[in-house]
């Protein structure tokens, strides 16, 4: 089976991805966290945060089909929370219609809530898939383990990253043994409690391969360390990019404040 991974142009060797796993990760975290502390529904200070980001994208020569296949494959997670708020949030009424017995509106006000929060998303999302195209995922598990993220969770990560392929692979394959069996036909209830079966059988193989894997690991050692090459300290170039991007949260939340109050 092929798959298009994560980190699928993290090899590239432009100035953007020679900068330091570590720096490159708090950097994204600042960016990140710039992006939540703006106020709501204002949509100014979010400008700058998404010109750096286009900027960084430029830098690292991400293919943009690249970016845009991903980030619409995590959307439908935004998506389902932000169409909520439009006929949620009381305002002035710009639509109304009728479902069943109900009449819903549609507020000015929540359009409006709705488009914030689906911009604060897309920038959030966009940071991290940049970080990813940009950097090796096994280089961001040392990041995150330099700047003393527990143990634990690295370990996890690493694992859930290794064996994730693994299980599409299994995916894939009980989707083509079904569709062998009934070429794709059937009534939608037929087919609904057929997928349901194949999510139980994945849940049952699942278990018992990281029970397979934990005890083949176990007998050769594993101490729940992932040992990997020491990687060099951050250098001048890293610390000023991180510092750049702390500048630029900092001053989208300050230029929040200003305009806003």
């Amino acid at each position: 089976m092929h798959h298009i991974m994560l980190d699928q142009f993290a090899a590239g060797k432009t100035a953007v991805h020679r900068l330091d796993p570590a720096g490159k990760t708090v950097a994204t975290l600042a960016v990140i966290l710039g992006t939540v502390l703006v106020g709501r529904d204002h949509f100014l200070p979010l400008v700058p945060l998404a010109v750096a980001l286009a900027a960084y994208h430029a830098a690292g020569r991400t293919p943009l089909p690249y970016t845009l296949k991903r980030l619409l494959v995590v959307s439908p997670f935004a998506l389902a929370v932000v169409v909520l708020f439009p006929i949620l949030e009381p305002g002035r009424p710009v639509w109304t219609f009728g479902l069943g017995p109900w009449t819903v509106n549609v507020t000015e006000e929540g359009l409006v809530r709705a488009g914030h929060l689906a911009a604060k998303f897309l920038l959030s999302a966009w940071a991290t898939l940049l970080l990813l195209a940009t950097t090796r995922f096994q280089d961001v598990l040392q990041g995150l383990a330099r700047l003393r993220v527990p143990r634990a969770f690295v370990v996890q990560l690493a694992f859930l990253y290794r064996y994730l392929w693994i299980l599409m692979d299994e995916v894939m394959r009980m989707r083509q043994a079904r569709a062998a069996r009934d070429g794709g036909l059937g009534p939608w209830r037929v087919r609904f409690q057929s997928g349901v079966g194949v999510l139980g059988v994945l849940f049952l193989r699942t278990y018992d391969r990281a029970e397979r894997i934990y005890w083949a690991m176990a007998a050769r050692g594993f101490d729940g360390r992932l040992h990997a090459p020491i990687q060099s300290r951050m250098q001048g170039k890293d610390w000023l990019f991180v510092a750049g991007a702390v500048a630029l949260g900092c001053a989208a939340v300050g230029l929040d404040r200003a305009l806003y109050g």
